[in-house]
């Protein structure tokens, strides 16, 4: 029954839109339905979106998943099962009470009433939440769709055509799914879409409008001339509402086509300023913790900034996918995807992995930059290279220039391999080279010896407890 892929998204309530019920204080399942006509075969497509309150789901122990069985069923109006289907999902609780779940369902049937109905069971606590909503196929005669509305949508381009999670698509448009549409002053805009239907061409008006919990028409847009071919035709726009105070409307879609007046209706809400910022900077702080997050906000510079040193600990064949020329949600996405499979402990939010490196990154460049006339960002640096790949060296040996030999530094790692690193700075301005090392993945220089001198070598060694006045490998 569910035809096309199913999406999860779980996020916290704040400046980004979410869908939550009319009442906010509702934990229990939403479900909206919207239905698409198909001609050809003289039958109804439904859209279905699940909303499941996180809060509802317990996690198997700290920092675990939450995992929650689906069941579908869609029965007639004899009471009659024509499709039934059960999953089993899995989602990352937080904590943010209005945060949520969204299950997507695709499904058709012939003309007739329905009965769609959803129940949610937590694995864990057993507990188990229902909901339904009864449906009449429409047929050949509908003019129009249910009206769709969602906190975003965007058009399907050549290279952007895969939904992201909580995504779905519907013809060349990709539309962020919600059961029901949460706008905040932070992100006033609603985003709506209508299917025409037509047998041919025909012209007609669009207007769009909203009304408060009262049924007073709060805005209005003009009507707009629309022109509809043999089939059918995508009507979409979207409305900013900044300045629309807190409270529950309705969006009504206005559509006149050849001599016939429908209309197509769907709920969303509209949250306070006060409790939008509250809940944004919480969702900020632990959003950032999982990749998601962490990219989440960073503009095409930042992530080309934040790929670029991935080079020290990625295969080559894993960077082949990156170009300069990707999208910026194609970068996103790239990177999210490399850090996840590097999770050390995959199903909670934080990567620690991550984490360390790009500390490591941040320290080497505040530390390790290197000034002069071919100034060299910190991390690109011989000695921010390795500080980025391994971390904090356990121990090190400074020494300033003594003789002839240049100033210099060892590092010495117990973990791992137990590898150490010597570099030299041969230029007196503070550049570090690395001139030997036992690592096989670096390069040193030939006769690095004699660029330090006999005692200088000597005085490494004794730190290093080696014998390095034997060692020639660059």
């Amino acid at each position: 029954m569910r035809s096309l892929s199913k999406f999860v998204l779980a996020v916290a309530c704040s400046g980004i839109p979410l869908g939550l019920a009319a009442d906010q204080r509702d934990a229990g399942v939403v479900l909206r339905a919207v239905r698409f006509y198909r001609a050809d075969q003289d039958r109804t497509r439904v859209k279905g979106l699940v909303q499941i309150p996180l809060s509802f789901l317990q996690p198997a122990g700290q920092g675990g998943q939450a995992t929650y069985i689906v069941a579908v069923r869609v029965a007639d109006s004899t009471g009659l099962a024509l499709y039934q289907q059960t999953w089993q999902s899995h989602a990352n609780p937080v904590g943010d009470a209005n945060a949520y779940t969204v299950e997507i369902v695709d499904f058709a049937v012939a003309p007739g009433k329905y009965r769609f109905e959803v129940a949610v069971e937590d694995s864990v606590s057993g507990k188990k939440l229902n909901t339904a909503t009864d449906l009449q196929a429409l047929s050949d005669s509908s003019v129009a769709s249910d009206l769709l509305i969602a906190p975003e949508m965007r058009l399907a381009t050549a290279n952007d055509t895969v939904p992201r999670p909580g995504e779905f698509r519907t013809g060349n448009n990709l539309v962020t799914a919600t059961a029901r549409v949460l706008l905040t002053p932070l992100r006033a805009t609603v985003f709506y879409l209508l299917e025409a239907y037509a047998e041919r061409e025909a012209e007609g008006t669009l207007s769009v409008a909203v009304r408060d919990s009262v049924g007073g028409t709060t805005t209005k847009t003009q009507a707009l001339p629309v022109k509809v071919t043999a089939g059918g035709s995508v009507l979409k726009g979207q409305l900013d509402l900044t300045g629309l105070p807190p409270g529950n409307y309705t969006m009504i879609a206005d559509l006149k086509l050849g001599g016939r007046t429908i209309q197509r209706s769907a709920d969303f809400t509209m949250a306070g300023l006060s409790e939008t910022l509250a809940k944004d900077a919480a969702r900020r702080e632990v959003e950032r913790v999982g990749d998601e997050g962490y990219f989440a906000d960073m503009s095409d510079a930042e992530l080309q900034d934040a790929e670029e040193p991935l080079r020290y600990i990625a295969e080559p064949r894993e960077l082949a996918a990156w170009s300069p020329k990707l999208s910026t949600d194609a970068k996103r996405r790239f990177l999210v995807s490399f850090w996840k499979e590097r999770d050390p402990t995959p199903g909670t939010d934080k990567n620690e992995r991550r984490e360390a490196y790009y500390g490591a990154v941040d320290y080497a460049n505040k530390t390790f930059k290197e000034g002069g006339r071919n100034a060299v960002s910190g991390w690109r640096s011989d000695r921010g290279r390795i500080y980025a790949k391994n971390g904090a060296p356990d121990e090190v040996f400074r020494r300033q220039q003594e003789g002839r030999a240049p100033p210099y530094e060892v590092w010495s790692y117990a973990k791992g391999k137990g590898y150490y690193y010597i570099f030299a700075d041969r230029s007196g301005f503070g550049a570090y080279t690395l001139i030997h090392s036992n690592d096989l993945k670096e390069t040193g220089l030939p006769g690095w010896n004699e660029i330090l001198g006999g005692p200088a070598v000597a005085d490494a060694g004794r730190f290093l407890g080696l014998d390095l006045s034997t060692s020639s490998r660059f």
